[in-house]
C-alpha cells in the first residue's frame, strides 16, 4: 500500500466510514460542519483571473462555467480563459510570461509540476492547505505536487486503471475472474485466459478480428503502457523507478534487465501471443471487438451508451512482479509572476476544496481528489467502480517525477511505437535511454 508521509492510508471500506466522510459530504452539499464555519476565503478581492487551460471543447467549457458560478458564490471574480490544445499545453505554460503578463493560474499536466518548479514558473500554495487537507488528498495528489517541502497545487481528479469486460462473455466460458486487489492475477495467469477466450470467440463468431485485449485505452504515453517496465521490477528497483533519483539518467533504469522484460511483454502481446491489435482503433471495445479494455472511470458512460445491454464488470490490471498503476490528471498551479497573487492562490485553494473539486471530478465522471469525498459518490462505493478507488489507494504511484517528464513521455511514445512495430527490444530501449539522457541532462 502506498502511504503518504506521517499518515495512514485507509482502504476504501475505511473511507466510507467515520465523521470525515460525512463532514466532506456536508460541505459539498452546502452545510459546512461547525469546525469549518470560519470563511476559508477571507481576503478574497474578487479580482478577474485569467486561466490557461486545455481546450477540451464544450465539455470543458460547460464544466468551467459551473466552476465560475460556484467561485462567484464564495466571492470570486470573473474567470477568463486562454485555451490551447493539449499537445501545446506544456509549451504554452513554459512561454506564458514571455512578451507580457501571463495568466494568473495554469491548468497543467500534473507530471510537469516538478518541471515548472525547476524553471521557476510557479508559486507554492502550501499556506493554503492545512495538514488535514494534505492528508485527506489521495496519495498521488499530494506526492505529485510536493517538492522540497512545498505543495504546489491539487489535481483536478483521480483516475485509477482497471480492465473493463462484459460478464456475459466470461460467463459463457465459465470464467471466474478476480474483482478485488487481494485476488489480482499476474500476467501468466491472465495470458492463459486471454489466449483461451480469444480463440473460443473467434471460432464462435467466425471472425479472426476479435481480440482478447485492448491494453492501453488506445492512447500511447507513460500513463498506461509505462506500467509494464515499472511493474516488472520490485518496488524501489531501477526498473520500478524508470529514471534515476536525480532525474538526470534513464540508462540502467529504462533499459535494466527487469524493465526489458516489461518492454518485451508490450511487443509479445501484439506479436508472439497476438492477443492485442497492432492498429489503434479506439472504438473496438465499444463495438464488441475486444474482450478486455484497460481504461479509467471516465469511460464508464461511453461504454454503457455504446453497449446498453453490457453486464459491465472490472478486474485488477495484470502485473508482472509489482502491482502498479499511474494516476493523476491535470493540476491547478499559480503563476509566480501573477499580479493577483492573493486571489490566484485562493482560487487554487478553492479548486482543492470539496466544494470546488466536486464540480470538476463529477464533470470528468472520475473519483475526487480527497479520500473523504468518496462517501458522496455512491457510484464509487459498489462494483464495478469501487475497484478504481481501491487501486488509487493501494496501487497508485505518480508517473516518474522528473523535471524532463515531457521529453521523457515524448520519447516513450516513440519507443512504444517502435516496440509494437516489432523491432529488437533491447536495441530500441538502449537507443531510447541514450536519447532520453541527453534531454534530461538539460535540467542538471
Amino acid at each position: 500500500m502506498i502511504r503518504a508521509p506521517f499518515s495512514f492510508e485507509p482502504t476504501r471500506r475505511d473511507l466510507l466510514k467515520g465523521i470525515g466522510a460525512s463532514a466532506a459530504a456536508a460541505v459539498i452539499g452546502g452545510a459546512a460542519p461547525a469546525a469549518a464555519q470560519t470563511n476559508p476565503y477571507d481576503g478574497l478581492k474578487g479580482e478577474e483571473l485569467e486561466l490557461l487551460i486545455w481546450d477540451g471543447g464544450a465539455f470543458v467549457d460547460n464544466m468551467m462555467a459551473s466552476v465560475q458560478q460556484k467561485w462567484t458564490s464564495v466571492g470570486g471574480g470573473t474567470l477568463k480563459f486562454r485555451k490551447v490544445p493539449f499537445g501545446d499545453l506544456d509549451r504554452a505554460v513554459r512561454s506564458a510570461n514571455q512578451g507580457g503578463p501571463g495568466p494568473d493560474v495554469f491548468l497543467a499536466n500534473a507530471p510537469n509540476v516538478i518541471t515548472y518548479k525547476k524553471l521557476g514558473l510557479i508559486e507554492p500554495v502550501t499556506d493554503m492547505f492545512s495538514k488535514d487537507d494534505l492528508e485527506d488528498f489521495f496519495p498521488t495528489v499530494r506526492l505529485g505536487s510536493e517538492i522540497d517541502g512545498e505543495f504546489y497545487g491539487p489535481s483536478t481528479n483521480e483516475n485509477g486503471q482497471a480492465l473493463y469486460y462484459d460478464r456475459k462473455l466470461t460467463d459463457r466460458y465459465g470464467l471466474k475472474l478476480p474483482e478485488t486487489l487481494a485476488d489480482a492475477w499476474k500476467w501468466d495467469e491472465w495470458l492463459r485466459v486471454f489466449t483461451e477466450i480469444q480463440a473460443a470467440e473467434r471460432k464462435r463468431r467466425g471472425n479472426d478480428q476479435f481480440f482478447a485485449l485492448y491494453p492501453n485505452m488506445g492512447n500511447t504515453g507513460l500513463f498506461f503502457s509505462g506500467i509494464y517496465p515499472r511493474g516488472a521490477g520490485e518496488k524501489g528497483s531501477n526498473a520500478w523507478k524508470m529514471v534515476s533519483d536525480d532525474g538526470l539518467k534513464s540508462t540502467g533504469y529504462l533499459n535494466s534487465t527487469e524493465a526489458l522484460q516489461g518492454l518485451q511483454l508490450i511487443q509479445d502481446i501484439h506479436h508472439k501471443h497476438g492477443i492485442a491489435p497492432v492498429s489503434t482503433q479506439k472504438d473496438m471495445f465499444y463495438n464488441d471487438q475486444v474482450a478486455f479494455f484497460c481504461g479509467v472511470p471516465l469511460y464508464l458512460a461511453p461504454i454503457k451508451k455504446a453497449r446498453p445491454d453490457i453486464d459491465l464488470a472490472t478486474a485488477p490490471v495484470p502485473y508482472l512482479k509489482t502491482p502498479i498503476i499511474h494516476t493523476g490528471s491535470f493540476a491547478w498551479l499559480v503563476n509566480r509572476q501573477t499580479a493577483r497573487m492573493g486571489d490566484a492562490k485562493l482560487f487554487v485553494k478553492f479548486m482543492g476544496s470539496p466544494e470546488g473539486n466536486d464540480i470538476v471530478a463529477r464533470g470528468w465522471t472520475s473519483p475526487p481528489i480527497r479520500k473523504s469525498m468518496v462517501a458522496a459518490r455512491p457510484e464509487f462505493q459498489t462494483k464495478p467502480m469501487s475497484l478504481f478507488i481501491d487501486s488509487i489507494t493501494e496501487w497508485s504511484v505518480p508517473r516518474p517525477k522528473v523535471p524532463g517528464f515531457s521529453e521523457l513521455d515524448t520519447m516513450w511514445i516513440r519507443l512504444e511505437a517502435d516496440i509494437v512495430s516489432g523491432g529488437n527490444v533491447k536495441a530500441l530501449a538502449d537507443d531510447a535511454a541514450r536519447r532520453i539522457d541527453a534531454q534530461l541532462r538539460r535540467y542538471a
